[in-house]
């Protein structure tokens, strides 16, 4: 059983380390948002990817793992929380898994900020080129239309009526 709990305390800390590589590359990608560099964006990106690949991996192996000590503990897996192994008076590993635990909500609790920050800024961004574009179009719109905002035809030089007021 202590073994069972060593591969998990290790696999923590992998989570822990992973989180924080994870964290700096929120702020790094805010960096890139904020700078308008897309480039140095899409690189962030694809690390990224590559990290969320990587927790997904620890989170399949921290499963297998809470499922092995569900089966020796003899409960439900389901019912099995880290919160819960820190509960168990007989476990060794407890304060190392209660730190681990704090550590972990601590670090999901600021990707999340971080990850609403970027969000907010890349949808503000967003917004902003939207009515920079919709500007750029109206103005281009009106330097290419034949019509005056009086109503009138421009015709090269001569300017001619649109609608006839004549009946």
């Amino acid at each position: 059983m202590n073994r069972l709990y060593k591969n998990l305390e290790d696999l923590l800390n992998q989570k822990i380390k992973l989180y924080n590589k994870f964290v700096q590359l929120l702020k790094d990608e805010w960096s890139c948002v904020s700078k308008y560099s897309y480039d140095s964006l899409k690189e962030i990106t694809a690390k990224k990817e590559d990290q969320v690949m990587q927790m997904q991996a620890l989170e399949n192996s921290r499963s297998c793992l809470m499922k092995k000590i569900a089966e020796k503990l003899q409960v439900r897996q389901s019912s099995l929380t880290l919160k819960k192994l820190v509960q168990i008076t007989e476990n060794p590993y407890r304060n190392n898994f209660a730190r681990s635990r704090q550590k972990l909500l601590s670090q999901i609790k600021e990707i999340n900020e971080w990850s609403e920050k970027v969000r907010n800024l890349m949808d503000h961004s967003a917004l902003s080129l939207k009515k920079s574009v919709a500007f750029i179009h109206s103005a281009d719109e009106k330097a290419c239309s034949p019509y005056l905002a009086n109503g009138q035809v421009m015709e090269g030089r001569v300017e001619g009526r649109m609608v006839s007021m004549d009946v």
